[in-house]
């Protein structure tokens, strides 16, 4: 009997261990090369300088997209370094971005469409919205679950502005289960639970500079991309 006991309960281990391999994330090293041949839109263009890509927008911009080539599912953790090198540059990472019926492929606007087209596109998408260097619009860093136009599934504002011009920042994005979160330099900034969260979906960098009266174009620098993922 008692052979019996620790023959059950060595499988129960054997059974267990290869659930938690298969649990186990995969990681993906992002070169600033291989981050430059991301697909692009809006008006501006990349640079690679050593180990790190320098994007920025050029005149007539409304924002400069890099966009992932593939999808991530399940559970992910999107780490990186970040920098604003632009008094104007806005920091935006959306993710689990994908077209609201469900598809994989993104649907991109021309890059000659019009300001109310590319917001018409951003508000139409299911994505996660994290922005963080904000300041020269006059927000504070915010992160919201974008369902619709009309809809959101959360939406959580700072009371203060946490980044500076010229300054690299580690920055953590994490998604286990129905749990979301945001570190920067390691400290949590957001940490939500989504009861019904956005399960796969591409990785888009954004950045935005000023317009209107005083135009100030965007500029930043990314580099070590780690995405661990299923």
């Amino acid at each position: 009997m008692k052979i019996r006991i620790n023959s059950i309960l060595l499988t129960i281990s054997f059974i267990l261990l290869i659930s938690c391999k298969q649990r186990a994330l995969q990681q993906e090293e992002i070169t600033a090369q291989e981050l430059s041949k991301w697909k692009t839109l809006d008006k501006g263009k990349s640079t690679v300088k050593n180990d790190e890509l320098i994007i920025e927008e050029t005149k007539g911009s409304n924002g400069y997209f890099l966009i992932s080539p593939k999808t991530y599912k399940g559970d992910f953790i999107i780490n990186y370094k970040v920098k604003a090198m632009s008094e104007s540059s806005v920091l935006i990472t959306l993710f689990s971005a994908s077209q609201k019926n469900d598809t994989d492929e993104l649907i991109l606007p021309e890059n000659d469409a019009s300001p109310e087209e590319f917001w018409q596109w951003r508000s139409n998408m299911k994505h996660y919205n994290l922005t963080f260097n904000n300041k020269s619009h006059g927000y504070k860093p915010f992160f919201f679950k974008n369902m619709s136009p009309h809809s959101r599934g959360f939406y959580q504002t700072l009371p203060d502005n946490i980044t500076e011009v010229g300054k690299w920042y580690d920055v953590e994005i994490g998604k286990k289960g129905t749990h979301l979160w945001f570190k920067l330099n390691n400290n949590i900034v957001f940490n939500v639970e989504d009861c019904n969260p956005l399960n796969d979906g591409h990785l888009i960098f954004r950045i935005s500079g000023t317009t209107g009266d005083k135009t100030i174009l965007a500029k930043a620098a990314i580099k070590n991309i780690v995405i661990s993922y299923q």
